[in-house]
């Protein structure tokens, strides 16, 4: 298994750039090269061998120091989660008398564990402690301390059941599991770790072990050589709050299928809905604006104009209404346009998929952004955002012109989320092209 940090700025940043970083963590699961699957391996575990399987990822955000901006400020225009954070370590632009208490050495940056999300076969052996470990070790560097407030992070299928002590309950088993890495209660219901204090080097230790141990327990569980994308079959309700680690065996997790890559590539529709839920439960938003918005996108389809649904979320808090657009479409950035470009008739079912843009034909000045809140560039999808088939956009050829309207940030369009037929044609057209 890997993480992949990614992290993209302006050579000049401007705005907000400057004072928040985004960071996105991609926790893949790599096919060995070394190993041989049983009954041969396939094109599918070419794939695996390169690019992984994503089972998870984490956010961060770094909220820099000494910017000239109000951090607050910035924050606030960023989500709820955030400004709630800020609003407990900041008074008046500066860290707060309670945090220069709390923090050792109240000095630097401020990193936030915004969120970790593992794919359900996954949960219940303590990788997400383990992984956010590793990640705050790797981005902590300047910050004096990181930050973190615990929540739910996603509904069970009965919402009726979310009951306040349902939710306190939850919150309580994952402040436990930051606690196994370092982070203490500190108020309003966040969390910190203080980077300078020996205790999160010991802990990140600590789940080091556990994880190592983890690997050992699981090929020894394994009769024969499995794909390593197989996640465990182990499904838990919620993560086990206790740092303490539970006997190997009582851990072992049991060989399982090949998980599609819905959420890793972000590309097919499957899974829209359940990531527009689970971005609602973590949320600040609320319950009007939420339903609103799940709404809405239980409504679409591959063939819905979503222009014509962005007027129904037109006044939901601008957060939700990115989050609304990125659940039902995806960037260009993640989709690899050149085979189909190269050879256009290779689109097949892709041809009529819809892709979205301000500026797709290059009639106004400045670059075509991508829709939803991909990257700080992204613009708001709305009645007025330009549309086409993928089709006419690859044989658009001045979209594609150096100097043509396509932002390199974003890459200048989205697309709505391809059906599984589209998806599956889209990955064997990919794989085709890279051999």
């Amino acid at each position: 298994m890997r993480l992949i940090y990614t992290h993209g700025h302006p050579a000049v940043p401007y705005e907000d750039e400057d004072t928040l970083e985004h960071w996105y963590v991609s926790i893949r699961a790599f096919h060995d090269e070394e190993e041989e699957c049983e009954g041969g391996c396939t094109d599918a575990c070419d794939r695996l061998i390169n690019d992984g399987n994503e089972v998870g990822y984490l956010r961060l955000r770094r909220l820099r120091n000494h910017t000239g901006a109000d951090r607050w400020t910035v924050a606030d225009a960023e989500s709820g989660d955030l400004e709630s954070i800020a609003a407990a370590v900041l008074d008046d632009g500066e860290y707060s008398a309670a945090f220069e208490e709390a923090i050792e050495c109240p000095v630097g940056d401020l990193l936030i564990l915004d969120r970790v999300f593992l794919s359900r076969p996954w949960r219940g052996f303590g990788l997400g402690p383990a992984f956010a470990a590793e990640a705050v070790r790797r981005l902590s560097g300047g910050c004096c301390a990181v930050a973190a407030e615990p929540g739910m992070a996603e509904w069970p299928e009965n919402r009726e059941e979310v009951t306040d002590a349902y939710r306190a309950a939850a919150k309580e088993k994952i402040a436990a599991l930051w606690e196994s890495i370092g982070f203490h209660p500190f108020q309003r219901g966040v969390q910190l770790l203080d980077t300078s204090r020996q205790e999160p080097v010991d802990l990140h230790r600590q789940r080091r072990n556990d994880l190592e141990e983890l690997s050992a327990a699981y090929q020894a569980h394994l009769s024969g050589p499995a794909d390593l994308a197989a996640a465990p079959q182990s499904v838990t309700a919620a993560p086990d709050p206790a740092p303490s680690r539970a006997p190997a065996d009582a851990r072992q997790p049991a060989p399982g299928p090949v998980m599609l890559a819905e959420r890793g590539d972000g590309l097919a529709a499957a899974s829209s809905l359940s990531a527009l839920q689970e971005d609602c439960a973590t949320s600040g938003w609320s319950r009007s604006d939420r339903t609103v918005a799940l709404k809405a996108a239980e409504q679409a389809t591959s063939n819905t104009d979503l222009r014509h649904l962005a007027d129904q979320v037109e006044d939901v808090h601008f957060g939700l209404r990115d989050a609304w657009a990125a659940a039902l479409t995806f960037p260009g950035r993640c989709f690899n346009v050149r085979p189909f470009r190269q050879d256009p008739a290779a689109l097949g079912p892709l041809a009529g998929v819809w892709v979205y843009g301000s500026n797709l034909n290059g009639r106004f000045q400045g670059r075509s952004h991508a829709v939803g809140g991909d990257c700080q560039h992204s613009r708001p999808l709305t009645p007025h955002t330009e549309r086409m088939t993928l089709a006419q956009l690859v044989e658009l050829s001045s979209f594609w012109e150096w100097n043509g309207p396509a932002c390199a940030f974003c890459h200048g369009w989205s697309g709505q989320r391809l059906t599984p037929a589209q998806h599956a044609h889209y990955l064997n057209a990919v794989a085709n092209y890279q051999r």
